[in-house]
């Protein structure tokens, strides 16, 4: 029982040693949380298409993180004050349509992980991540109306050496605010273009 308890809390130890550090472009306005106010919401129907790619290889996506995704980009708007309601609901109850493309760019440090491996993560493994989210704002009719792109990249650590940044900077939450940050920016703009009016 004992030998079963340490096996566990060595397997546990090991994937808490991990920190996500998120690089926005340099340009990028960070936005704080504050909500529209409900007279101006709008409804937003939402079609969600996630991609994935493996070192720029496409991979099919597993269904659990597609779904995953979509509920993300979808509370995401929520979040920021809008009503979404799904683009393939054909009661035509939405203000304005949004196609909204999730890709996600992961990109393995091969030699460094091997590496890694036979030192039992006493040297740190990394590997990084690019996510681009595309939305496509389109009218009742299906006319599209603007387009817009944000993307940032993720370094994700994993090694002894990080536990101590485990707390501050782990992988859920580091990824989970800056999917918020680039779909509240996205809505923030096209806020300013008059396509959310």
């Amino acid at each position: 029982m004992c030998k079963y308890f340490q096996l566990t809390l060595v397997i546990f130890s090991i994937n808490l040693n991990c920190a996500t550090f998120v690089f926005y472009p340099d340009n990028f306005e960070k936005i704080s949380d504050k909500a529209i106010s409900p007279f101006s919401r709008k409804t937003i129907g939402v079609n969600v298409l996630y991609k994935f790619f493996d070192d720029d290889v496409e991979e099919t996506p597993v269904l659990n993180y597609r779904k995953e995704k979509e509920k993300m980009i979808k509370d995401s708007i929520v979040k920021v004050g809008y009503v979404v309601i799904d683009a393939n609901d054909h009661s035509n109850l939405a203000d304005l349509y949004c196609d909204v493309i999730y890709t996600n760019k992961k990109y393995p440090h091969g030699g460094l992980n091997v590496i890694s491996g036979f030192t039992l993560l006493f040297l740190p493994s990394e590997f990084s991540t690019n996510v681009i989210i595309d939305f496509t704002f389109k009218d009742k009719n299906g006319k599209s109306l603007k387009s817009y792109r944000r993307s940032a990249e993720t370094f994700n650590w994993l090694g002894w050496l990080f536990l101590p940044f485990m707390p501050f900077y782990f992988p859920t939450s580091e990824i989970d605010t800056m999917n918020f940050q680039l779909v509240k920016s996205i809505l923030k703009e096209a806020v300013k273009d008059n396509v959310l009016k």
